[in-house]
Parts: C-alpha cells; sequence; structure tokens
C-alpha cells in the first residue's frame, strides 16, 4: 500500500523552536527552529519511505472559526520574532526538500491536513499525519495514523493505540473536546468538565447527541446534570470549532504530491545560507556550489583558483620566506599557499634545517592557528606569528555556533565546501 506523509508545519515548527537551543548564522539570522523541522522529517522520511508528502502551513488571516467565535485562540501570543523571520525558511526548505507546500485562506493547517488525508484514504494510500499537536487524533481511522511527536519519542497512532489510550473511539474524540474544551486554543467546553470526565461520558453515551437526549433519566450526579445544563450551547460551540473539516477547498491532485527526493541546488543553497553543513553531508551536497561564490566581497572564479602554479616544497624556502602565506596540516600533510603558487609535502619524516627556518619566519594566515603551532613544535618549527586566524574570526562574528570546523566556514563563507575555494579565500 502506497503510503503519504502528511506534516503540520506549524506545530513542527513550533517544537522545533522549542526544543533546541538558539543558533544562528554569520548574519544574525535565527536558524534552530528550521534546523530542528528538517532534522525531524528527515527521520521520518528515511523509516517511513514516502510516496507522497505534504507539508500545511496557517496563514495569517482569521480562519471560519475565529469568525464563529471571536474569542478563538485569542488567549494566544504572538509568535516570537526569532521564531517568525524563520517560518519563510521553513516553508523554502519544505520545498526544498520535495515536499508540496499547502496553505488556504479562511482555514487552518490542520484542516488541509484532514481534507489530505480523506483524500489519500479515499485513493487506497495509507496518510501518516505528523504532528506534535492532539487535535489531529480525531482524523484516525483504518487509513490514517498520527505520528505524534513528543519530547523523547514519537509515537504512532492507530485505532487500536488510541483506544486503549483513551477508552473511545477516535471519531468520538471530537466530541470529548466539545466537553472539556482546549485551552491552548481557547475553546470553552462545558465549564467544570475535565478530560477525565469527558472520556467517561462520551465512553457511556457515545456523543453529545445522545449526552444531551438522555443525561437528565441517567444516573449522573447532579452537580454534573447543573454543569452540563449550564454548557450546553458551548458544548455545541465547542464540537464546532474542534472538529477538523475534511473538505477544505484546496488543490487535492495526488500527483503534485508525488515524493520524488530532494530539488538538490535549491535545498544546497538555503542550507548553505542557513549555514546546516551536518544537513549538506547528510543529503550527499558536499562539492555543489551556489551560482556566485562571494569571499570578503570578491568573486572567485573557480578557474581562476585552478590556474595557480604548484611548486615543489624544495622551492617554498626561497619563494615563502619572510610572507604572509596560508598555511594548513591535514594529518602529516602540509599545504602552503601565497595566492599565486602552493606546494603540497608529507612531513613525517621531518624538515630540514632551512625549512624549519622559513616556516619559522613566515607570518600565517590559518584556520586553528592554535592546533598548527602545537604540530608545527613537535617538527622543530618555532611559529612566531599569525596575521589572520578564520576559526578566531568566525568566532567573533558568531559566537553562537556549537563548532567552527573548516569545512562549516567554507560552507558558511564561502558558499562551498570546495577546498579550493577556502584555499583562495585564506591567500
Amino acid at each position: 500500500m502506497k503510503k503519504m506523509l502528511v506534516i503540520d508545519g506549524n506545530s513542527i515548527l513550533n517544537r522545533a523552536y522549542y526544543g533546541i537551543r538558539p543558533l544562528t548564522n554569520k548574519n544574525g539570522l535565527y536558524t534552530n527552529a528550521v534546523y530542528g523541522m528538517v532534522t525531524i522529517i528527515s527521520k521520518h522520511i528515511d523509516t517511513l519511505k514516502p510516496d507522497y508528502c505534504v507539508v500545511a502551513f496557517d496563514l495569517k488571516a482569521p480562519t471560519f472559526r475565529h469568525k464563529m467565535y471571536t474569542d478563538y485562540k485569542a488567549n494566544r501570543k504572538g509568535m516570537p520574532e526569532e521564531l517568525a523571520v524563520q517560518l519563510p525558511y521553513a516553508k523554502k526548505c519544505m520545498s526544498g526538500l520535495g515536499f508540496n507546500v499547502m496553505t488556504c485562506e479562511g482555514y487552518e493547517a490542520d484542516d488541509i491536513l484532514g481534507t489530505m488525508a480523506k483524500q489519500a484514504g479515499d485513493s487506497g494510500i495509507h496518510a501518516y499525519i505528523l504532528t506534535g499537536d492532539r487535535d489531529s487524533l480525531q482524523l484516525i481511522d483504518e487509513n490514517v495514523s498520527v505520528l505524534l511527536v513528543k519530547t523523547k519519542e514519537t509515537l504512532e497512532y492507530n485505532r487500536d493505540l488510541f483506544f486503549a489510550t483513551y477508552g473511545v473511539e477516535p471519531c468520538q474524540f471530537v466530541d470529548v473536546k466539545a466537553l472539556m474544551g482546549d485551552t491552548s486554543d481557547n475553546i470553552p467546553g462545558v465549564s467544570g468538565i475535565g478530560e477525565k470526565t469527558a472520556l467517561k461520558l462520551i465512553a457511556d453515551f457515545e456523543n453529545i447527541d445522545k449526552l444531551y437526549s438522555e443525561y437528565e433519566q441517567s444516573s449522573l450526579t447532579n452537580s454534573v446534570k447543573q454543569k452540563l445544563t449550564a454548557g450546553k450551547e458551548m458544548a455545541y460551540l465547542s464540537k464546532q470549532l474542534a472538529a477538523i473539516d475534511i473538505d477544505a477547498p484546496i488543490d487535492r491532485d495526488l500527483k503534485l504530491c508525488e515524493y520524488n527526493g530532494p530539488h538538490k541546488q535549491e535545498l544546497y543553497d538555503l542550507f548553505a545560507e542557513l549555514e546546516f553543513s551536518a544537513l549538506i553531508k547528510k543529503y550527499g551536497l558536499e562539492g555543489m556550489q551556489t551560482e556566485s561564490v562571494i569571499v570578503s566581497d570578491t568573486d572567485i572564479d573557480s578557474d581562476t583558483i585552478r590556474d595557480m602554479r604548484e611548486i615543489p616544497f624544495s622551492e617554498a624556502v626561497s619563494v615563502y620566506s619572510g610572507k604572509e602565506i596560508a598555511v594548513a596540516i591535514d594529518g602529516t600533510t602540509l599545504s602552503l599557499c601565497d595566492g599565486e603558487t602552493f606546494c603540497f609535502s608529507d612531513i613525517s619524516d621531518g624538515l630540514s634545517d632551512d625549512e624549519k627556518q622559513m616556516l619559522s619566519g613566515i607570518s600565517f594566515i590559518c584556520h586553528d592557528y592554535k592546533y598548527i603551532y602545537k604540530t608545527l613544535k613537535q617538527y622543530g618549527v618555532d611559529c612566531k606569528k599569525c596575521s589572520f586566524d578564520t576559526m578566531l574570526a568566525a568566532y567573533v562574528l558568531n559566537s553562537n555556533r556549537n563548532k567552527y570546523n573548516f569545512d562549516d566556514m567554507l560552507i558558511a563563507y564561502c558558499g562551498s565546501a570546495d577546498k579550493t575555494c577556502g584555499s583562495a579565500a585564506a591567500a
């Protein structure tokens, strides 16, 4: 049976924002929510291997629920600015991942989820709704499961697990919400009726229609009866507010939702801008380049970089002595570059006195001078001057990073993990 992954974009983005410490790129743009969202969804893509993917987002415009009840979600605070600036990037990343991004004015993301899940089921496709919100549990049936994201795990709810957890059928959950309300959405419910009582009432009476036709002659306590009487109008209003519309006016063409993998160039450009080096590696995007690579406000042409002349290491003493030189060490390979020439040498067998003197006399341009200093010290080189350390510079520009390795900095500041770009930038 084919599978569709239907993602509650706002819910997952919000959960990621509060679940990951603040992160920013070199321009100060907050990125933690987008990074967390992509990470969460990537795991489910890897596990589920869906044939179709849809991501639904809310719009700012009022929905039919707001028009029905002016206090709907009136208790919600506005989206934090640090999260709001990430929303456009979240949508772009979802598109870059190859998902159909959907919105619908006057309706919520939940209504899109419900409508597309119903369309999938009617087409013989099993829909998996990825969300951190329990509202979607009402949509569960034989063709719809809910992947409920929690702090430490994601639970896959089908009909059996739902009934074992709540003691009612998924389709009855909206009646439970009608009685208990929902403080997060400011749905009033029946005053004084909590979740435990609401679940028992619906388990016993099936729905609020039967409850209100039979409760007066039932064995319910007078206190519960009084609450139901006083809250009848709110109960029916709350059911309307809590019910997900599975007939939202959206394009349901499943061909638009076919998942064929990420759009690599689009995704690379986004990940490079957001400095998601780990995700660039995960999606196999290393070596790709943005259309225009800019270093220190100067365009660097890759052909120009490759035109640099390689010289034997034996000539380095006469060519590089007393200059500012880009220096790198990878294992036992020492690399030197002055912007016009470059050379490599395996220093595992040691250095000559002339080579040590040359290295001691140059001014280093490097990444992580402390490491290079300690390494060359073991070979008898007394490094005396570092004119520029890109690791320190990256820290000064953005002290919120977890790490400052060279590949990450190339992506962040050169737009590519191509080492030739790094050599030219350093020089």
